[in-house]
């Protein structure tokens, strides 16, 4: 699946499926699609929804507590809510 934008076609992943979690929308088109950049290629992310913004600390991650190669890290959010960090590159480089 891929999205036009700008001129240029952007492909799509599904975060949802990368991660193995339950589908939270019934039509995938009511999604939203972030466009993410590493060394110049360009990937959208589908998503259910937008949460917000915010400054985070990104703590790196023993291997040992993830094999997951689509996460580079997490952060501790201002609630105590612990965020987990996708690595971008990981994913348009694969």
């Amino acid at each position: 699946m891929v999205v036009h934008v700008r001129g240029e076609y952007v492909p799509l992943l599904k975060l949802h499926d990368e991660f193995k979690l339950p589908q939270t929308i019934a039509n995938p088109w009511d999604g939203l699609v972030v466009i993410v950049e590493s060394q110049g290629k360009s990937l959208g992310l589908v998503v259910d929804e937008l949460i917000g913004q915010q400054q985070i600390v990104i703590k790196s991650l023993d291997r040992e507590i993830t094999s997951s190669k689509a996460i580079s890290g997490a952060a501790i959010l201002g609630d105590g809510t612990i965020a987990l960090i996708i690595d971008v590159h990981g994913f348009i480089s694969a």
